[in-house]
């Protein structure tokens, strides 16, 4: 879909929507091409999937990955299977329309909130101190709920089977961590990296539960107390680490580069109330999805995801953005993934555990 074809695919998919001005390209999409349409009653946001990376498009990507998005924006619906994992401070953006032939999704524009990244930044200290714990706690109980009700549900299994997206994170991030250590100088590279590739492949058989699968503060927009989850197209069946263990990695990036004392505690405090929360939520779900085998896979996935945004393909809008293998930063983010990977069951996801 190109920028001018916008604007017919919706005249034609809603013809009751009333532009009000053109498609505006927003940036910092990778995987797909999204847009934002003014209107005169509401504005939308048009998300299209090409066939490939949109940021590489020399690098191909299973377009059906935008259906997986349709449909749990489908379920979280008020009308949808899971609209009491939702509530009206922690949501989804509402889906408006799926074209399942030209992989293209409408939803409601959730107007300029900052990302929780972005956000975090932009604090002072008592703000940070007053609504970090706060937010962190709605975050963690909203995907406890998604996990605890998707638990052990084969139906769920069927319809949020994701195996493109999860053999292309296979092939780029736990097959890559040999040499992404190796990059950063770690001497058992290939040892580390065997039980990184082990993990992955494990992540392709069927899972426990629907994971958000991208949760990392960038997918979270924050509007005062307020918390609405983006980009859904990495969604999958698959193993509650994938979520928890995904979002401890951020926090930790987060605090290893935190521009000041008030970001690294306000990212703690993220993470300990973010966890807390996530395992009330869970209630007799949670002994059954975090085995002490799901405690140390659970580590090996922090150590891979530090490791992409250090040193690896996604190092390029990172925290780690612009530094060499050599830097220190970088190296005491390697020196932290080889640790979580060559010691799992000796780390904690989050600092209250």
């Amino acid at each position: 879909m190109t920028d001018s074809e916008v604007l017919p695919h919706l005249r034609e998919r809603l013809p009751d929507f009333a532009p009000a001005g053109a498609p505006v390209r927003l940036p910092g999409g990778n995987l797909n091409v999204v847009w934002r349409v003014p209107g005169e009653d509401e504005a939308l946001i048009v998300k299209h999937a090409p066939p490939h990376i949109a940021a590489d498009p020399s690098v191909p990507l299973d377009p059906s990955r935008i259906l997986i998005e349709a449909r749990c924006l489908n379920a979280l619906d008020p009308d949808g299977a899971l609209a009491d994992v939702c509530t009206a401070a922690v949501r989804a953006p509402r889906l408006r329309d799926v074209d399942e032939e030209a992989f293209v999704v409408v939803m409601e524009d959730l107007g300029d909130r900052p990302s929780l990244g972005t956000w975090l930044r932009r604090q002072d200290r008592e703000t940070l101190r007053a609504a970090a714990p706060r937010l962190g706690e709605r975050l963690g109980a909203f995907i406890g709920r998604l996990h605890a009700a998707t638990h052990d549900r084969p139906a769920y299994a069927t319809v949020f089977d994701n195996r493109p997206m999860q053999e292309t994170r296979q092939a780029v991030q736990y097959r890559a961590v040999a040499d992404m250590l190796a990059r950063g100088g770690v001497p058992d590279a290939e040892v580390l990296g065997d039980r990184a590739e082990a993990l992955g492949e494990a992540l392709l058989a069927p899972g426990r539960c629907l994971t958000m699968g991208d949760l990392w503060p960038s997918s979270v927009l924050v509007a005062g107390t307020e918390l609405r989850l983006i980009d859904w197209e990495l969604a999958h069946y698959g193993r509650p680490l994938q979520d928890a263990a995904h979002w401890a990695a951020h926090l930790w990036m987060h605090r290893h580069r935190a521009p000041s004392p008030a970001v690294a505690d306000a990212a703690a405090a993220l993470g300990a109330s973010f966890w807390a929360a996530y395992r009330a939520a869970l209630g007799e779900a949670g002994d059954a999805l975090w085995t002490d085998a799901e405690h140390r896979d659970a580590a090996v996935h922090v150590g891979a995801e530090i490791l992409v945004r250090a040193v690896g393909p996604f190092q390029d809008g990172s925290l780690y953005a612009g530094l060499d293998a050599d830097a220190p930063a970088v190296q005491e983010a390697v020196a932290a993934a080889a640790r979580h990977i060559r010691a799992p069951e000796e780390q904690a996801l989050f600092d209250t555990e």
